[in-house]
């Protein structure tokens, strides 16, 4: 548990430590007024309480007063502040460290749980670094100075407080472990509700057209469900454990009172002793019963800290250069196998070498391997057997921000943020000119449609691209991988649900896209890819049939009955 909090504040949270320190100097005036407190009861009873010490006693307890309200007040103030910073770095570090994980990390967490660790994870964080362990440390330490003193006071007396509580330490370990199962729970039902409620919006004009809205959406008021059984359990979780804890720290002091007076009426005692004794057990008495409290929310709020150290401690994908250059930008498989899971290969045994200069297209039916080649090109995968090179060089070795460089991709389901039109083509080159990014959209022939906005390049195109047509988003990827100017353009589907009109369009655009560069298309409609270099006919994850249109047409095989099957669906009308 220490350990997970240790790792993420390594990572230079210098200020929070700074912090935790002056909360240290807080604790130390505050042992400082009860030492004062003691010495004050002790000088009234042995009647030796001189001016002198009054002014002396009245001067430390302010000036304790005065260091412990600033160190106290400061340390509060700095640890809201760097609790809030590093909470800030630790999202920028998990943000930066996601990007780098292989997407086998993400089959395996849904985006819920990435969602609950960037937002509510790393406030539990903040909040166990700002509130719950400064609490914990200041009830340690004086629970550790006042026993010692009571030791002076008196041995027996001593040894009976910690015997005590000692004893309660199993109550609130077995109440602790059963808080975490419980927490464990809610977090993974927490997770899901997240990543329900994200479908349920990204799908809400399905839902609606099917009239499966509101408590019709069976899988979303289950979740709702489960968030409210899971939070009502967690909070009295732990409750049981917490009464009896502190039922037993609460009959502690009259015991401890009872023998007092015994030992003080055996002369064991003196009077002096035994009321500073009574001071100190019940401010003791108070100290220890608000640490059962503060000890199940750390116990809980620890569950997002191991969370968060599990996913910074997810190997990343690896490299050996950081920052390479291609001498050339044909790509190669070499006796390349793939699987998303061990039980079935995706891809066996792939072998093909894709030109600079040239376009190379991968057709087949649905879940054949072509977008998992372009998948395995960009390395958002990894190879499970054989190598991809690009210019003689394993892309494995290479730094895969270095790699992305050299790739432009044009997806089927084009992503745009939630901003205006230029700052979305701006992001194939963030260092572009208003000049070049206009440009770029000419050629890809959207700055007529553009232009004729009420905004222009100004306007916000909503989430998603929600305003604007499937053409119209296409045409903005298109200028966008236009601006990054890559060596290797890799087209998923670009054309394969647009209309005639904008697929023509599309197709004059990604001309201009793939002038000298490597090219790897994926694409429905055969006739637009009539006059690729090469075409490859993928087919449960195999190469069957590799050339150009003529020698596939020639050789009478699947690219034959596809392209002439294509060829008589034209002459179907209703």
């Amino acid at each position: 548990m220490l350990n997970n909090l240790k790792m993420l504040l390594d990572k230079d949270y210098t200020p929070v430590k700074k912090a935790t320190y002056y909360q240290l100097l807080d604790i130390l005036f505050n042992m400082i007024i009860y030492t004062i407190l003691f010495l004050t009861i002790y000088s009234l009873i042995e009647k030796s309480f001189t001016m002198n010490k009054i002014y002396c006693y009245s001067g430390l307890l302010i000036i304790a007063l005065i260091f412990k309200s600033h160190f106290g007040g400061w340390g509060m103030v700095k640890m809201q502040k760097t609790g809030s910073t590093a909470s800030k770095d630790l999202r920028i570090a998990m943000g930066d460290h996601v990007k780098k994980l292989n997407l086998g990390y993400f089959n395996s967490h849904n985006l819920g749980y990435l969602i609950n660790i960037l937002t509510m994870d790393i406030t539990d964080f903040e909040q166990a670094i700002t509130h719950n362990i400064p609490d914990l440390l200041k009830v340690l330490v004086l629970s550790v100075y006042l026993l010692l003193i009571t030791f002076f006071i008196n041995f027996k007396l001593a040894i009976i407080q910690i015997i005590v509580v000692l004893l309660t330490i199993p109550i609130l370990k077995v109440g602790g472990e059963k808080l975490e199962k419980i927490g464990v729970e809610k977090k993974t039902v927490s997770a899901k509700l997240i990543s329900t409620i994200i479908e349920y919006i990204s799908g809400i004009e399905v839902f609606k057209s099917f009239g499966v809205i509101g408590d019709k959406f069976e899988r979303l008021e289950k979740g709702f469900r489960d968030l409210k059984k899971y939070s009502i359990k967690l909070e009295l979780a732990a409750v049981p454990y917490v009464l009896l804890f502190q039922i037993i720290i609460d009959l502690l002091f009259p015991i401890l009172l009872l023998l007092a007076v015994r030992f003080f009426m055996n002369g064991e005692l003196e009077a002096k002793m035994l009321v500073g004794f009574i001071v100190l057990s019940l401010t003791l008495t108070n100290v220890i019963r608000n640490f059962s409290a503060s000890y199940s929310v750390t116990r809980y709020l620890f569950l997002s800290v191991a969370k968060i150290s599990d996913t910074l401690n997810y190997p990343t994908i690896s490299y050996k250069d950081e920052d390479f250059n291609f001498s050339s930008y044909d790509i190669s498989f070499e006796d390349v196998d793939f699987s998303y899971t061990k039980d079935r290969k995706v891809l066996k045994d792939i072998n093909f070498i894709a030109k600079n200069n040239e376009i190379t297209a991968l057709v087949g039916k649905s879940g054949s391997g072509k977008s998992t080649i372009m998948s395995l090109i960009a390395r958002f995968w990894d190879t499970t057997k054989g190598s991809i090179k690009i210019g003689g060089k394993d892309i494995k070795e290479v730094n895969p921000d270095s790699l992305l460089k050299n790739i432009s991709m044009v997806f089927q389901d084009v992503y745009l943020i939630n901003d205006t039109i230029y700052e979305n083509i701006r992001m194939g080159n963030l260092n572009a000119s208003k000049e070049e990014i206009m440009n770029a959209a000419r050629i890809a022939n959207c700055h007529d449609f553009i232009s004729k906005l009420s905004k222009g390049y100004d306007t916000y195109i909503g989430e998603g691209g929600s305003t604007l047509s499937g053409g119209e988003k296409q045409k903005i990827s298109i200028a966008r991988a236009l601006l990054k100017n890559s060596p290797i353009i890799l087209l998923d589907e670009a054309t394969a649900s647009l209309d005639a009109d904008s697929e023509h369009e599309i197709k004059m655009a990604i001309n201009e896209l793939i002038k000298d560069k490597t090219v790897i298309i994926i694409a429905h409609r055969l006739n637009t890819i009539k006059d690729a270099n090469k075409i490859i006919v993928m087919d449960d994850g195999k190469i069957i049939e590799s050339g150009n249109h003529e020698k596939l047409m020639n050789d009478k095989g699947t690219y034959y009955s596809m392209f002439t099957a294509m060829e008589k669906a034209k002459e179907f009308s209703i």
